[in-house]
């Protein structure tokens, strides 16, 4: 048994039940317990099936840096994701601030989705609009909800697995120096460690802040799209310019068209890659012009989904230097350091020498750093970053390949000091001890579900939009959410917001106004929560 056939099992388990669950939802109208046990099955089926359909290749043996990187990986994983999310007295808390508004979303997703509602369900976070959200990730952890695994668990396990899946796709990719590019990535912030002598996340205010902490913590879709992603370039990689992968064509396909479910940015970024393949490798054209033609049809069905039927706006405009505001310089060198010079050395070393693989994978990764950094392609300009870790991550294996591992062992070691201190730092700082943050209380919680317990699954109600609200938590859906979700999902909330405010308010005309909006219920929070079903006077329980 190898780590190929396993992860490639793994991911292909989940894979399919996520797609298995969104077809029999949609065939039956919502989920249940028992569909999500059918779902779960296939998804099961499925993965026992491409295990034994995955060739059985020998990786290449471990060195002693390897197990090193795997062993930081794996303490990092641990750290973050056993404290993802845990109680303290009547606390629920998580560790990083990062995900704060993550996970609070998440929870009510996960809860929304296995209430049982219409698929494809409307917006839980705004009333009068589709889902539009890859929504891969909290469904797998929906149809464990079903099955009997609690919210909680389900998030801390789906973690580890997605960490541990993470960790060997970036060393079958690129090594020790790709587990490194993704826990350690960073500028020059962090050195200020050496003048303060205070750890801390130094990069936290910055554009280019570790991705492990704001990315693979908080990205749910990540955890399945990482390993997926670094998997499929992999295996172009072999097939294209190599002796071949043994990974079946069957799974690169599935992998490949379903992966908007759990990430645009991902399917976004592989689309380019068999791009730049189909320029370098004129042998590949025609394998590659079938495997598109064949992945059109389900790969456009799953962006209208997870798009609202292209509906959701999408952010994009014009932004050169990205995140720079009026830093100048200064951005590119506190927020990079030596990356993007050695980026640039690379394309200049593959471009005159290099091969077509090189050219290919290179050209692809410097292509997407230059159109993100003149481009914006979401509301929240930071989530640019959603690409960029592809591009980084994409050039590793090749910076280390054919610009540092060449060089000298002081000069190659000196680089490799400067590009990861600062985000080593960071990682340390973020996953230090005496975090944890307070995200809900347990026994606000329990009296919310208990107010709530005659109201039927998939009620809309209107609350205060806070992140962390009982309700939201409680899986139900709103009228109007937290504004940081709605803004960077790119919706058009103001009206339904300043309406919400005047129900609340109860304003002259609320009960029109909260009926216009969908809701049947208020409900405001207290030392003893008011449930007021809209048409009714009111109770208080």
């Amino acid at each position: 048994m190898t780590g190929d056939k396993l992860a490639a099992g793994i991911l292909t388990s989940a894979g399919v039940s996520v797609v298995a669950a969104i077809v029999l939802a949609m065939a039956s109208g919502g989920l249940n317990s028992t569909l999500a046990g059918c779902a779960l099955s296939a998804g099961s089926v499925g993965g026992v099936w491409i295990f034994y359909r995955t060739d059985s290749r020998m990786p290449q043996r471990p060195n002693p840096w390897d197990f090193l990187l795997f062993a930081l990986f794996t303490i990092a994983s641990l750290r973050a994701f056993l404290w993802l999310i845990y109680s303290v007295g009547d606390e629920w808390r998580i560790l990083s601030p990062y995900n704060l508004g993550d996970i609070s979303l998440h929870i009510q997703f996960i809860r929304y989705f296995a209430s049982g509602v219409d698929f494809w369900p409307a917006s839980p976070i705004l009333t009068g609009v589709p889902l539009s959200y890859p929504l891969g990730a909290d469904l797998w952890n929906s149809l464990l909800l079903l099955v009997g695994v609690p919210v909680e668990r389900g998030l801390i396990w789906t973690a580890l697995a997605g960490a541990g899946l993470t960790a060997w796709a970036l060393w079958r990719w690129g090594g020790a120096f790709a587990m490194a590019a993704l826990l350690f990535n960073g500028g020059l912030a962090g050195f200020a460690i050496l003048r303060t002598g205070q750890l801390q996340d130094f990069q936290s205010e910055l554009a280019w802040k570790n991705m492990f902490l704001t990315m693979v913590v908080t990205q749910r879709g990540l955890l399945y799209a990482l390993p997926c992603g670094l998997i499929l370039l992999r295996a172009w990689r072999d097939d294209f310019f190599r002796d071949g992968s043994g990974l079946p064509r069957s799974l690169q396909f599935f992998l490949y068209a379903t992966m908007p479910f759990f990430s645009v940015h991902a399917f976004l970024f592989l689309s380019l890659a068999l791009a730049a393949i189909f320029i370098f490798t004129p042998r590949a054209r025609i394998p590659l012009v079938l495997f598109v033609a064949l992945a059109v049809v389900p790969a456009t069905a799953a962006m209208w989904l997870v798009t609202g039927g292209f509906s959701a706006a999408s952010g994009l405009r014009w932004l050169p230097g990205w995140m720079q505001a009026d830093a100048g310089w200064k951005f590119w060198i506190i927020n990079f350091g030596v990356s993007l010079p050695l980026l640039f050395w690379l394309f200049w070393r593959c471009a005159w020498r290099g091969d077509a693989e090189s050219r290919a994978f290179t050209l692809l990764s410097l292509g997407v750093f230059l159109l993100c950094f003149l481009v914006a392609f979401a509301p929240w300009e930071w989530d640019n970053t959603k690409l960029l870790i592809w591009a980084w991550l994409a050039a590793a294996p090749f910076l280390w390949t054919r610009v540092l591992g060449p060089l000298a062992p002081i000069p190659r070691a000196s680089l490799c000091a400067a590009l990861f201190f600062s985000g080593a730092v960071s990682l340390l700082a973020g996953l230090d001890a005496s975090h944890g943050y307070q995200l809900a209380k347990r026994s606000e919680l329990a009296a919310a579900a208990k107010v709530l317990q005659n109201v039927p699954a998939g009620t809309r109600i209107a609350v205060e939009p806070r992140f962390n609200h009982p309700v939201i938590l409680l899986g139900y859906p709103v009228v109007c959410g937290y504004d940081g979700h709605l803004w960077s999902h790119g919706l058009a909330y103001q009206d339904s917001l300043a309406k919400l405010r005047s129900v609340l308010r109860k304003d002259l005309g609320w009960r029109d106004t909260a009926k216009e909006l969908g809701a049947e219920w208020i409900y405001l929070q207290g030392q003893t929560p008011l449930l007021q079903k809209i048409d009714e006077s009111g109770r208080r329980d």
